[in-house]
């Protein structure tokens, strides 16, 4: 009996420690807007961060583009003194088409700018970018 005692007391105390090392999940939206030349493009996505695992998940769908998406990124504030925004493009599938979905591996950086509250999500085609939104956490 004292044994299990012990054992429990010893699983009690590596839950308690297991828990605390336990990673969040972040969640961020995006709400798509025409980029400046109009349009009537617009979409919404949806963002999840296991920074246990360092890896988004994303859902994106769109409607209302000139073409098929040819890019798809995140910009970041200037990542360089000359101002240029660091960019994390989003691999397009073969055959692009609404929703996209998929994972994409994070560095500490990139979770830490997200978190910031300071990036956007943009889509364009072959023509330039169409719409775009602010990366905000999720409500």
């Amino acid at each position: 009996m004292r044994n299990l005692k012990t054992i429990i007391a010893a699983g009690a105390v590596l839950c308690l420690l297991y828990g605390v090392a336990l990673a969040d999940t972040l969640k961020f939206t995006v709400t798509f807007e025409p980029d400046k030349q109009g349009g009537p493009g617009k979409g919404t996505a949806t963002l999840s961060v296991d920074t246990a695992t360092k890896v988004l998940t994303y859902s994106i769908e769109y409607a209302g583009l000139s073409a098929p998406p040819t890019m798809v990124a995140f910009l970041s504030p200037p990542a360089d003194p000359k101002g240029n925004p660091g960019t994390l493009p989003i691999k397009l599938p073969a055959k692009v088409a609404s929703p996209l979905t998929g994972t994409m591996p994070l560095t500490d950086d990139q979770i830490t700018g997200l978190k910031s509250g300071q990036w956007l999500l943009l889509l364009g085609s072959a023509k330039a970018p169409e719409i775009g939104g602010e990366v905000k956490p999720a409500s």
